[in-house]
């Protein structure tokens, strides 16, 4: 008997010791971008341990906006983009080894102002 009990007690601190206790990273991915009726875009970061460099360039690469942000308690900023003309944008949130990236299109007419692209 106190064999037996010596080796379940044996083996229950054997595998105790390889159990994984860590928690899974949350990502930027949990990242939303929705266009609000009055030419602004909205954008949704998850809380994430860490700070991250947001940025909006324009098609030819020319950052028209860059901000570093902190993101412990998410995220939600809103940019008033009718002053930008018409074309091509993308939105790129860094953090460490992540890069989120949605590309937007201001468009001519008022009454469709953006069409978000999730890349």
């Amino acid at each position: 008997m106190k064999k037996v009990l010596m080796l379940m007690l044996g083996l229950v601190a054997g595998t105790a010791s390889f159990a994984n206790t860590t928690t899974p990273a949350v990502s930027v991915s949990q990242t939303r971008l929705v266009m609000t009726t009055d030419q602004k875009l909205r954008l949704y970061v998850q809380p994430v341990q860490t700070k991250g460099e947001l940025s909006i360039q324009d098609a030819a690469g020319q950052a028209v906006y860059v901000s570093t942000v902190a993101l412990q308690n998410g995220l939600s900023q809103q940019f008033d983009v009718s002053d930008l003309g018409t074309g091509t944008y993308q939105l790129t949130l860094k953090t460490g080894d992540q890069t989120i990236t949605k590309t937007f299109i201001v468009q001519a007419n008022p009454n469709t102002s953006f069409v978000v692209q999730d890349l």
